[in-house]
């Protein structure tokens, strides 16, 4: 393994005398050595959701609590959805508004389709420097950078002005009914805190074709508003059609829909982030980088930005009829909505039925939840400047971001928390493909790196009452 024994803080700012004072001496080669062990275990264990099966995973995750003298509760919401918390006290001297900082992850990974991996997707696979795996990136890599940075403040003593509270959490790939929100009903304790770290950024190694490193910080992210849609007709036999028929009532409907154009909205998180990459000139000196044109020229070329600038649909599925020769009475299709934060979802959903135009249309709501934000004044965001500058200068930078998906900062935003994305890591396009899809995947280099950064900005925090 390529993994240094002295940290980049460690390296170049043993000068630092911030809050906290100088960072500890953390052997990092060994340090990174168990935090890719931690990880290939985790990814070994199969926590596909549905259906879930989270409790082996914190089983994993407690077990390695314990060897290091860490208390940890697990939350079981029933038929093995079961989420885990631990928690380091404030030892010096906190005051009653000092409010913990969370650590937050999922346990759960969303499905594979094994047949187009390179490797078994639970092997936990470790080759020419990377690891292999679902979950490697979404999130459990991230769980385990959380992990070594609870471990590393107990083991080194760091100075904590507030509590650091570890959360890996059941089911958030389906909503979090048995993981984020059983965990609200039944401990809403946990939900009394000041800041949280979470998924929903990454990091760039390259952005618009051009090497970089750039850090993602989210404050904010798209809402879900998960649609389903059922029309009704008349069943009859296939050899006479008719003009009630339920599926084709409904394909009509989903053409419309997919065909329909939504509005250009700018939100101050994508504001930020498109002014961020002007002044790094990602976006030519000319250009207004929130101008219409302008940003419906840069989403033309990448449709992660057209994403972040648009409320979305995609079909996702369609059920009707269950015999070749006969004309289904109803009919079924699902959408996967993602709403700016902004976005009022009431009046979505009206307009959707609108363009629709199929009076026999019902929709439902699978899942629908506002995403809030938070602000981007805040000790996070300067801890989180700070370390990457004095990491690496003007090599690197700092980049606000909304996420095109949802997280569980939602709950935390709206229990009075400011919620970040925060994974610090330098993925390539390819790599970023990989979430959600196939041959996910997460470097040795990256791995460490996450943990360092993280070990960093979390300690800074803490330190401040």
């Amino acid at each position: 393994m390529a993994i240094s024994a002295i940290g980049g803080f460690q390296r170049a700012h043993r000068a630092y005398t911030g809050p906290g004072g100088p960072p500890p001496l953390v052997n990092w080669l060994d340090t990174g050595e168990e935090a890719v062990s931690i990880l290939r275990e985790y990814l070994r264990i199969d926590t596909t959701n549905p259906p879930g099966g989270e409790e082996a995973g914190c089983i994993h995750l407690r077990d390695i609590l314990a060897r290091e003298g860490i208390d940890s509760e697990l939350h079981d919401a029933g038929n093995g959805r079961v989420s885990i918390s631990a928690r380091l006290a404030a030892n010096d001297g906190a005051s009653a508004s000092a409010k913990p900082i969370v650590l937050l992850s999922h346990v759960d990974v969303v499905p594979v389709e094994p047949e187009h991996w390179r490797c078994d997707p639970f092997s936990g696979d470790l080759e020419d420097g990377v690891i292999w795996g679902r979950g490697s990136l979404d999130m459990k890599g991230m769980g385990v950078m959380e992990l070594i940075t609870l471990i590393l403040a107990k083991r080194h003593g760091v100075r904590l002005r507030r509590d650091l509270v570890f959360l890996a959490v059941a089911d958030e790939e389906e909503g979090g009914h048995h993981g984020i929100h059983h965990i609200a009903r039944t401990a809403p304790g946990l939900f009394d805190a000041s800041f949280v770290l979470n998924e929903g950024a990454y990091g760039f190694s390259e952005f618009m074709g051009r090497q970089t490193k750039i850090f993602g910080l989210g404050p904010s992210e798209k809402s879900p508003c998960w649609l389903r849609l059922r029309i009704s007709g008349a069943p009859g036999h296939g050899s006479v059609p008719h003009s009630k028929n339920a599926l084709a009532k409904l394909v009509v409907a989903l053409a419309r829909i997919d065909a329909a154009e939504h509005r250009v909205h700018v939100t101050p998180p994508v504001e930020a982030m498109l002014r961020t990459l002007a002044s790094k000139g990602f976006v030519p000196e000319e250009l207004d980088p929130t101008d219409e044109a302008t940003v419906q020229m840069l989403g033309s070329v990448d449709a992660h930005l057209h994403a972040l600038t648009h409320d979305t649909v995609s079909l996702t599925s369609i059920r009707s009829g269950g015999k070749l020769n006969v004309i289904p009475a109803s009919a079924e299709a699902t959408l996967d909505c993602r709403i700016l934060p902004d976005t009022d979802s009431d009046a979505f959903v009206a307009h959707l039925n609108e363009i629709a135009d199929q009076p026999e249309l019902e929709i439902e709501r699978v899942l629908s939840h506002d995403s809030g934000g938070s602000s981007m004044d805040t000790p996070v965001v300067a801890a989180v400047n700070a370390v990457v500058a004095e990491r690496y200068g003007e090599e690197a930078f700092v980049m606000p971001v909304l996420s095109p998906g949802f997280t569980d900062s939602h709950a935390y935003r709206h229990a009075g928390a400011e919620a970040y994305g925060f994974i610090p890591v330098l993925l390539t396009r390819e790599e970023l493909s990989t979430i959600h899809g196939h041959n996910e995947r997460i470097s040795i280099d990256n791995l460490q790196l996450g943990c360092e950064i993280l070990f960093e900005v979390v300690r800074r925090l803490a330190a401040q009452g």
